[in-house]
């Protein structure tokens, strides 16, 4: 997977990732833009693999575990992974108290993974779903952080929710909003697909009318995934 861009999501810092030429005499980097280092069993070969390839990952968390955990791998990752530290919207009921999230963003490269998504609670103003959100959003726009955003199923309010804030950069991971890709674009926002992108007809058409400096790649691993599933988790 790889990344290419005039203006970098974050920055991954001049050693990180495998650089070529590429058409036009540009520089690539291989970048896995959106994981889960937190949640293998063991991701010692993950990282070895990711340090004798040169390739970057970037981790995303899903609550004040998985984020320390993240930070702690990325700790010993010899500059191979980047962690974002937060909430996820499926935790968002249970989490708890969210003070630790100021202190850990400081270490971290970004905010994520954030958002909102009905699949696991409401999602409306006043709920414990939009209350993590704006919050996390709030300390992005505070620290300069960029933001991991889970949409699926919230484009609408996610995109809304977002214009509220300013945030350094956003990035919305497996995006599947047809409509409202105009409005993200519009914004500059980065767009990530994982695997099926590879055979929805769908994401390949939001793909290939969208900027193509916006496009990033991501594995969302190990997040499972079928021929004929839907949006990572």
């Amino acid at each position: 997977v790889y990344v290419q861009s005039n203006r970098p999501l974050c920055d991954v810092g001049g050693g990180s990732g495998l650089k070529y030429r590429g058409r036009g005499g540009q520089n690539v980097r291989f970048v896995d833009s959106h994981m889960h280092l937190s949640e293998y069993a063991d991701a010692s070969p993950l990282l070895r693999l990711a340090e004798s390839s040169e390739t970057l990952l970037v981790s995303a968390s899903v609550g004040r575990e998985s984020s320390k955990k993240s930070l702690a791998l990325v700790r010993g990752s010899r500059g191979k992974a980047l962690a974002f530290v937060g909430v996820h919207p499926s935790e968002a009921e249970t989490e708890g108290p969210m003070d630790w999230l100021r202190k850990a963003a400081a270490e971290a490269t970004g905010i994520g993974e954030v958002g909102l998504d009905p699949k696991y609670s409401e999602v409306s103003r006043g709920t414990a779903q939009m209350k993590a959100f704006t919050l996390q959003l709030e300390i992005a726009e505070k620290t300069g952080k960029p933001v991991q955003v889970h949409t699926r199923g919230a484009e609408d309010a996610c995109l809304e929710t977002l214009s509220s804030y300013q945030v350094s950069s956003v990035q919305l991971h497996w995006f599947e909003g047809e409509r409202k890709a105009p409005e993200a674009e519009g914004r500059g926002y980065y767009l990530s697909f994982g695997p099926a992108l590879l055979w929805s007809k769908k994401l390949m058409r939001i793909a290939s009318r969208y900027e193509r400096r916006l496009l990033l790649t991501e594995s969302d691993g190990p997040v499972g995934f079928g021929a004929l599933g839907g949006a990572g988790g």
